[in-house]
């Protein structure tokens, strides 16, 4: 049976009830929950990525199980809505799309696969037939190879295809697949290589990339880099602050809500040390009670406590999770948006923070 048409926001928790056991974990899969720091870095993204604001690249950056890929998520539909009428006007009009930096398993990264996801993204047709090409006189000649598409000649449909499509936006989740693995001028040769994606003729176009604290490295290949990017720090719920509590315990209301079982017990009454074992991550949250869920059902859908005991990250995850957060947290602290101030002097020679 598919479930890929279940929609939380129109099916209620009591018709979700009805569902096969698969068919409640896609329900729940799906729930998407707003809290306070979605609201305000939405905003903040939608500033960043508006053709007006003179941004090329934006990077979203914050701790694994932020939610980051879900914000990146609603940030697409948001702009797709924003432009609504544009696109039934001109069906040929996609004003952005997501796709995930593909990680290949090779030593490189792939821009093969790259470009056929974008291209993809943006309904370019034959993508195995694009073969690079050259005009001379007025006349096209092409190069034809055998063993299918080129990188050049996926390049030059990828951004044919931006320039048809006028497309405002493409959001890369993922993105740390593009650094990992690469290191000096290999790493600002791939940075040019989108960079260029943002400056092509008649296309007004920004970047944003989603992915982990190691993003930050980017802004610091060069000063024209650093000029045209901002950083969102996407940051998680701080145990001991009453306001971040208040709001992570809110969110576990709202998601169990959502969880089609009988007889779960109020989470919420354990907020501190839920907010503790997911490091204070909605989407650590989210997944945990997503395994707990998985746990009750093949418990024939009774809740015990072994449930959610089952559910949590072990102690050396936790530990591992939180050092690469505070160190992240460290290192952007001066680089992220809205972190600027007046009277600033720069002291030439030391390294930025």
């Amino acid at each position: 049976m598919n479930f890929s048409d279940i929609d939380p926001m129109v099916m209620t928790p009591d018709q979700a009830m009805q569902l096969p056991d698969d068919g409640k974990l896609a329900y729940f899969r799906k729930v998407r929950v707003k809290h306070p720091r979605v609201a305000t870095i939405l905003d903040d993204l939608e500033t960043m990525v508006l053709p007006e604001s003179g941004t090329d690249i934006a990077l979203l950056i914050g701790p694994t199980g932020a939610g980051k890929s879900t914000l990146g998520a609603s940030l697409l539909e948001r702009i797709i809505k924003l432009h609504k009428d544009e696109m039934t006007a001109d069906l040929s009009f996609i004003p952005a799309v997501m796709i995930s930096a593909p990680s290949s398993g090779e030593d490189k990264f792939s821009w093969r696969i790259f470009y056929v996801k974008l291209g993809t993204a943006l309904i370019e047709p034959l993508l195995d037939k694009k073969q690079p090409f050259r005009l001379q006189d007025g006349r096209i000649s092409v190069r034809h190879v055998t063993t299918g598409s080129t990188v050049a000649g996926l390049r030059v449909a990828v951004e044919d295809a931006l320039r048809y499509r006028r497309t405002l936006l493409v959001i890369i989740d993922e993105a740390v697949h593009l650094i990992r693995g690469t290191k000096g001028g290999a790493l600002a040769a791939h940075m040019d290589a989108l960079k260029a994606l943002t400056i092509l003729d008649g296309v007004t176009l920004t970047l944003a990339l989603i992915g982990s604290y190691d993003l930050y490295q980017l802004m610091c290949l060069s000063g024209q880099l650093a000029r045209r990017s901002a950083i969102v720090h996407f940051q998680r719920y701080t145990p001991g602050v009453a306001e971040d509590e208040k709001a992570f315990k809110k969110s576990i209301e709202k998601l169990q809500k959502y969880m089609p079982l009988r007889d779960v017990p109020d989470l919420s009454q354990m907020s501190a040390e839920l907010m503790d074992s997911c490091i204070g991550c909605v989407g650590t949250l989210k997944e945990t009670l997503q395994r707990a869920l998985t746990f009750a059902l093949r418990n024939k859908g009774k809740w015990t406590d072994a449930c959610l005991a089952k559910a949590l990250l072990t102690e050396r995850q936790i530990t591992a999770i939180l050092e690469e957060t505070l160190q992240g947290e460290e290192d952007i602290a001066a680089a992220v948006f809205g972190t600027g101030h007046l009277g600033f002097k720069p002291e030439i020679g030391k390294k930025a923070a």
